[in-house]
C-alpha cells in the first residue's frame, strides 16, 4: 500500500478565556485552566470533532462523525494550536465510507502509530495504522458491529444508533476501554478488556453524571496493571446544573482464576482472564453555561512531572454555525 498524507488546510486559532465575565479566572473544581482556543477554517471539511487523543509526536489527532481524520499541530508550548491537516476514513477494501452512519467517527484511541476508532450508526471499533499508511490507511475490524451488539445484550443494555462506543481509550499493553453513551441507571457502562478478547460492558463508572462521551487513561502505580481514567460526561440539557463532568476513575487489574485448567495457561488465555475493577472515583469539575463550554465531546490526556496530568478537551461543533470547535487545556497538577 503506497502511502498518502493528509491535505494541508487553512487553520485560525482564536483565543477564548475560562469565564468571559471574569477573564482572569483559572480555577474550576481540581482543575487549572491552561489556554482555550476557538478553531475555525474556511475548509467545509472542518469541524464536527468527536473524538482526539495525543500523538506520539505532541500533536493531537481528532476524528469528525463526518468520517475524516484531523491531523491537529501544537506549537513548543504543546498546548497552542497551529496547522491542521485532514483526511477521509478509508473503510477495509480502502473505499470512502458511503454513508453517513457508516463514518460516524465518534471515539478514538492511539498505541504508538495504531489508531483505534468507534464508530456510531453502525456499531464497530477499527484500526488504522497511521504510522505506516498515513491518509491512505484501511480500517480493519477490532470489533464488529455482532460482538458490540451481543455485549450490550449479554448486559441488558438497550443502544440505540447513537449511543454506543463514544469513548475509546488504549493502555499500552493493548487494553482496549470503550464506554458508552447509553446510562444503565444513573452510571456510565465501560468494556475493558484485552483488544483482542470480546467485548464486556461490565463496569460502571461516573455514577449521577451525565452521559459519556469521552475517554483517556493513564497508568497508575507499580506493575502496569492498575490505571487512572479520565471521562468526560456532557447533558443535552444547555441549562443543566453540571452540562459538563469531567471524572477520575481509578481502575485495578483483575485476573478471573475460576475454573482455571490443569495445565499452565498461555499469555493469550491469561489476556483473556485480565480485567478490571473500580478502586475510587472522584469528579475533577463540573461546568455550565456560565463558564466557557460547547458540545465537548473529545478528551485526550497526558503525564505531568509532579504526577498530575494535563487534559485536552475538544468540542463537536456539527457543522453547525450555532456551536463551536472549542479546544480546551487544563491542568491537574497533582495525584492524590
Amino acid at each position: 500500500m503506497q502511502r498518502r498524507e493528509p491535505e494541508n488546510v487553512q487553520l485560525k486559532v482564536a483565543p477564548v478565556p475560562l469565564q468571559g465575565v471574569n477573564p482572569f479566572r483559572k480555577d474550576i473544581g481540581r482543575l487549572t485552566f491552561v489556554a482555550g482556543f476557538h478553531l475555525t477554517s474556511p475548509d467545509k471539511r472542518f469541524g464536527g470533532l468527536s473524538g482526539i487523543d495525543l500523538r506520539s509526536d505532541g500533536g493531537l489527532l481528532a476524528v469528525s462523525d463526518d468520517g475524516a481524520f484531523v491531523w491537529i499541530d501544537l506549537a513548543a508550548d504543546g498546548v497552542t494550536p497551529f496547522a491542521a491537516r485532514i483526511a477521509g476514513m478509508l473503510d477495509d477494501k480502502g473505499d470512502a465510507f458511503q454513508t453517513k452512519s457508516a463514518g460516524d467517527g465518534e471515539g478514538l484511541a492511539l498505541n504508538g502509530e495504531v489508531a483505534l476508532v468507534s464508530f456510531e450508526g453502525e456499531h464497530r471499533v477499527l484500526a488504522y495504522d497511521i504510522g505506516k499508511c498515513s491518509a491512505a490507511a484501511r480500517g480493519a475490524t477490532v470489533a464488529s458491529a455482532r460482538s458490540l451488539t451481543d455485549a450490550f445484550a449479554r448486559q441488558g443494555l438497550k443502544v440505540g444508533g447513537n449511543q454506543g462506543a463514544e469513548g475509546l481509550a488504549l493502555t499500552p499493553d493493548w487494553k482496549l476501554i470503550s464506554g458508552l453513551e447509553t446510562q444503565s441507571g444513573s452510571a456510565s457502562r465501560l468494556s475493558a478488556r484485552a483488544v483482542e478478547v470480546e467485548p464486556e460492558f461490565d463496569i460502571a463508572i461516573g455514577a449521577g453524571a451525565p452521559e459519556l462521551v469521552g475517554l483517556d487513561v493513564l497508568p497508575a502505580g507499580e506493575g502496569g496493571r492498575d490505571v487512572r481514567l479520565f471521562s468526560l460526561h456532557r447533558s443535552t440539557n444547555a441549562l443543566a446544573t453540571s452540562v459538563i463532568t469531567i471524572v477520575e476513575t481509578y481502575l485495578e487489574g483483575t485476573l478471573d482464576q475460576s475454573n482455571l485448567p490443569a495445565r499452565v495457561i498461555s499469555d493469550i488465555d491469561e489476556r483473556s482472564r485480565q480485567g478490571y475493577r473500580v478502586t475510587s472515583s472522584r469528579v475533577l469539575a463540573e461546568m455550565n453555561v456560565f463558564v466557557t463550554i460547547d458540545n465537548f465531546e473529545g478528551l485526550a490526556v497526558s503525564p505531568l512531572p509532579d504526577g498530575g496530568a494535563r487534559l485536552f478537551v475538544v468540542s463537536d461543533d456539527n457543522f453547525s454555525a450555532r456551536q463551536r470547535t472549542l479546544l480546551m487545556v487544563y491542568d491537574l497538577r497533582s495525584a492524590p
